[in-house]
């Protein structure tokens, strides 16, 4: 672009704002009469960590957007580069000076960085204190979990291998360890064909050792009366005058433990430690959340959903085929020579929407109250998780191309090779989650999923059938099918 284009961008811009009345989600404008913003720091901050954005020095938004009187444009462009060097990674924007209505104003384009150069901030406070995203027509200061999650991106987490101190072999199910190893000694013989199983756990990251002196030390030292198999138990023919207490925790301490991602694909009752990774269904009765807080309206159901990850996908995909059925559906009472109808929503979205919030979902400590939340509308399902999309992805990425990007790699593997109760694994390692989704809704004629992405929190929108007269939540449910059925099915 030349300085003309510049010119015209900004004009364009600046009409409107004048049609508006205010600052935009991606313009910011600042008068700088005498000296430059002392928040132009938070705003260049804000647009490099957001999707980029546009700073129009010299104008006066009071005066109904007009050029202010006396603005001297050389020495704020000046400052606006001084200013762009006071932040980590310091910000490379555009500046030129564009002339308007008679006057020379500074005009800035700020481009998104790229996720491994997030957060950007304001050097002097540093990133938790100096970070700031655009909101509307402001610049609001990132949360702690906001900032956090943008670290991660610079390096792969390894939230999902963290160690459970207080777990033990016992705390897994051995049908669905069995059923995982005997997959992966299939699929890669040259590799896992002669290791023991329990290589194999310490390898795949099912099973760690937790050192002395980890951070959950101070629990290791009670780890042995939850063994059951006596391995960290302290032998008989301890030497006279060794350091019994210190030999005893290294005993412990070396005992593997199940992680999180072994106890989410193949645990018993990961819950036990974990009691809110789970997934929570609430069926509403119209098509707002607000309908259940006017007059007498009440939630038409709800239901917690607990297990490993194979078996809450299976329970939760379970339930909704039965809540979403329409007259003659599997909870009707129909009788056998009646036609029930199909099912409102096509069981691969559902069950591949659930499992890559599962799968996908932030694991850092920070999220480990936050279920996953399935919400049924009338006209929709939502299904919402904590954490946004990670790394290369993007929305556009998502639903238009393979995409294998992912937060938590270990738990990703697993659930390759972690079987569902009634036959296939979790994932498919080719990153067409979404693309079977689309064109499962394409081949019903229905619209494509709704995709919301934020730092925190990550958002799918499945759409209910187009004008078949039927409602979207069957409020005659009685009882849920047994784990591991679904209606339809």
């Amino acid at each position: 672009m030349d300085n003309d284009d510049y010119t015209a961008k900004m004009t364009e811009l600046i009409e409107l704002l004048r049609v508006i009345g205010n600052d935009t989600q991606q313009c910011e404008v600042k008068e700088c009469k005498r000296r430059i913003s002392s928040t132009i720091t938070e705003t260049l901050s804000a647009f490099s960590n957001g999707n980029g954005g546009y700073i129009i020095l010299g104008l006066s938004e009071k005066a109904g957007f007009t050029p202010v009187e006396g603005f001297d444009a050389r020495a704020m462009q000046e400052a606006l580069s001084q200013a762009c060097e006071k932040l980590t990674p310091v910000v490379r924007p555009v500046i030129v000076t564009c002339p308007f209505e008679g006057a020379n104003l500074v005009f800035a384009v700020i481009d998104e960085m790229l996720p491994r150069e997030k957060p950007c901030f304001v050097s002097s406070v540093g990133p938790h204190d100096g970070s700031y995203i655009r909101t509307g027509d402001g610049d609001r200061k990132m949360t702690s979990y906001e900032v956090d999650r943008l670290l991660d991106e610079q390096r792969q987490p390894e939230h999902d291998i963290a160690v459970v101190p207080e777990a033990t072999l016992d705390d897994l199910n051995p049908t669905l360890v069995h059923a995982l190893l005997e997959c992966e000694r299939d699929r890669h013989p040259h590799v896992f064909a002669e290791r023991s199983d329990m290589d194999m756990m310490l390898d795949l990251r099912i099973l760690r050792r937790m050192p002395t002196g980890h951070p959950a030390d101070d629990t290791v030292k009670h780890a042995a009366d939850c063994d059951p198999a006596g391995i960290a138990s302290r032998e008989d023919d301890t030497d006279i005058g060794a350091d019994t207490d210190t030999d005893e925790e290294t005993r412990i301490a070396s005992v593997p433990r199940p992680t999180l991602a072994g106890l989410l694909a193949v645990g018993r009752y990961p819950q036990k430690f974990f009691p809110r990774l789970n997934v929570t269904i609430a069926v509403y009765p119209g098509t707002s959340r607000d309908d259940v807080f006017t007059g007498d309206a009440r939630l038409v159901a709800s239901e917690t959903i607990t297990g490993p990850i194979p078996i809450m996908i299976d329970d939760a995909v379970a339930s909704l085929m039965v809540w979403t059925s329409g007259p003659g559906g599997a909870d009707s009472g129909a009788q056998p020579s009646q036609s029930p109808q199909p099912p409102m929503y096509p069981q691969l979205v559902l069950r591949e929407a659930i499992a890559n919030a599962l799968t996908h979902r932030d694991y850092s400590p920070d999220a480990l109250g936050t279920p996953v939340h399935v919400d049924v509308f009338t006209d929709r399902i939502e299904v919402s998780n904590l954490g946004g999309l990670f790394g290369a992805v993007s929305k556009q990425r998502l639903t238009h191309e393979a995409s294998t990007s992912t937060r938590n790699a270990f738990l990703f593997s697993l659930l390759r090779s972690t079987p569902y109760p009634d036959g296939g694994t979790v994932l498919r390692d080719d990153g067409t989650g979404y693309l079977r989704i689309g064109a499962a809704l394409r081949n019903e004629a229905r619209e494509p999923v709704r995709i919301d992405n934020s730092l925190d929190r990550f958002r799918v929108t499945i759409p209910g059938p187009v004008a078949t007269g039927r409602s979207g939540v069957n409020a005659r449910r009685g009882t849920r099918p047994a784990p591991g059925c679904s209606a339809g099915r």
